[in-house]
C-alpha cells in the first residue's frame, strides 16, 4: 500500500478509538480510510466504511448511469458498485490493477461500492488541521459532497461526505443492499 507521510497522528483504525473526541480528551480526532483516485488523495470517515474489498466481477446492469459498473452479490445482499473515478468526472483507468479496491460503504443505509486506484491507510486528523469547503469557495453538485480538505505534511487529502454523495444519487442506488 502507498504510504502518505504526515506529521500528524497515523494509526491504524482501533474500535477503541473512533472519530470525535481522542482518547485522552483532547482535540477532536477525524478518523478517515485514504485513497487515491487519479493520482490525488480522498478520504471518507471510518464510521461509513464497513469493508474494503478487492475487484471482483461483477454483472453489467443495462442503461445504468455512466458511473454505475454493474451489481455484486456480498453475502446475499446486491450491492451496487459506483465508478468512483467517473462519477467525479475522472477518465476512467486504462487498466484494472492489483491496488485498486472497492469500499463498501453504509451511508444513512444505502450500501454501494466505491471503485478506488487504491487505498492507503486509516488517518487520524485534528479537525482543527481541516480546511473546511466554506475556505475555498467550492460550489456545485461535486462541492457539496466535499466536508474540506486535510493539510498533512507533503500532501492534501480531500475528505468527501459519503453520505452527502450518495444521498444526491439515491435514485441510481436505491434499493440496493436494504
Amino acid at each position: 500500500m502507498q504510504e502518505l507521510s504526515t506529521t500528524k497522528s497515523i494509526e491504524p483504525y482501533s474500535e477503541g478509538v473512533p472519530s470525535g473526541r481522542d482518547f485522552d480528551g483532547g482535540d477532536e480526532i477525524l478518523q478517515l480510510v485514504s485513497f487515491t483516485l487519479a493520482g490525488e488523495n480522498y478520504g471518507c470517515e471510518v464510521i461509513h466504511v464497513q469493508e474494503i474489498n478487492r475487484l471482483s466481477d461483477l454483472t453489467r446492469v443495462p442503461k445504468a448511469p455512466h458511473y454505475v459498473d454493474g451489481v455484486v452479490n456480498l453475502r446475499g445482499k446486491i450491492l451496487p458498485v459506483i465508478n468512483f473515478r467517473r462519477l467525479l468526472g475522472f477518465p476512467s483507468a486504462s487498466e484494472i490493477t492489483e491496488d485498486m479496491r472497492t469500499i463498501v460503504v453504509n451511508a444513512e443505509g444505502i450500501l454501494a461500492g466505491l471503485t478506488v486506484d487504491s487505498v492507503n491507510q486509516v488517518i487520524r486528523i485534528p479537525r482543527k488541521d481541516i480546511e473546511g469547503r466554506q475556505d475555498f469557495n467550492m460550489a456545485g453538485s461535486f462541492g457539496d459532497a466535499i466536508t474540506g480538505v486535510a493539510h498533512l505534511e507533503d500532501s492534501l487529502v480531500t475528505i468527501i461526505d459519503i453520505m452527502s454523495l450518495l444521498r444526491s444519487h439515491q435514485s441510481d442506488v436505491s434499493g440496493s443492499g436494504r
